[in-house]
């Protein structure tokens, strides 16, 4: 392969890396270019008006979007971005893909039968409400597959880059509740999501914040955020 063509292969890449779910930039280190998509708005995806919960109980539309946040609950300076969402590529492991999928923008990609997103500039937030004890089948094992997910591959605009995984320490929530952190190493460009996962009954809430360096600015507000996000799942789960 040529040097130019090499050149806008990785051109390409990085503008694919950009357009990955909450896609803007993260303070004052992310590219202007990030930041020329941003727009005051949010987004929602709702397959069915309500989603059928764990027994005894369903989660509805409403209850859904209640635990959705809102300017209120984001460091100050976090715009609403209605076009951050995108696809994550796939990965080269069976076991690894839910992790790329928790980030997803895809139409309920959890096999959810419901979902509510906002995405904003430095991060963004899905809740989804599954049929029966499916959000529990979806969590199941998770912590094991994290750890055999340490590193793996990712294709992204057909190419193949690798990946890797860690947990983060965050505080117990909900029924249960899981962090990690996707690092993917994009040759140009290393992009890092932080992402936390909480389970109540049906229901489950995901939260990612994104930067061009792992623990860059979004990532060093990401634990001040996921409280909030567990407290207003389990308040909309109540109702």
């Amino acid at each position: 392969m040529s040097a130019s063509r090499s050149a806008r292969r990785a051109a390409a890449v990085t503008l694919a890396a950009s357009s990955l779910l909450f896609a803007a930039a993260c303070g004052g280190s992310d590219s202007k270019s990030d930041k020329a998509a941003d727009k005051d708005t949010a987004k929602s995806s709702a397959p069915s008006a309500s989603a059928p919960g764990a027994a005894g109980g369903t989660v509805s539309e409403a209850q859904l979007k209640a635990a959705l946040l809102t300017t209120k609950d984001v460091p100050a300076g976090w715009k609403v971005d209605p076009e951050g969402g995108s696809t994550m590529g796939k990965a080269d492991k069976t076991e690894c893909q839910k992790f790329l999928d928790i980030v997803q923008s895809e139409p309920a990609p959890l096999g959810a039968a419901a979902r509510q997103t906002v995405n904003f500039e430095d991060g963004g937030q899905q809740v989804f409400g599954f049929d029966g004890d499916k959000a529990a089948g979806y969590l199941k094992g998770f912590d094991a597959s994290l750890a055999q997910c340490a590193s793996f591959g990712v294709e992204v605009d057909g190419q193949k880059y690798p990946a890797t995984l860690k947990p983060l320490t965050l505080d117990k929530a909900g029924d249960e509740a899981h962090g990690y952190q996707l690092v993917l190493d994009l040759t140009q460009v290393k992009m890092a999501f932080d992402n936390y996962v909480v389970r109540k009954g049906a229901a489950l809430s995901t939260f990612s914040t994104k930067s061009k360096t792992p623990g860059g600015a979004a990532g060093a507000e990401f634990k001040t955020i996921t409280a909030t996000v567990a407290k207003k799942l389990d308040q909309a789960v109540k109702g």
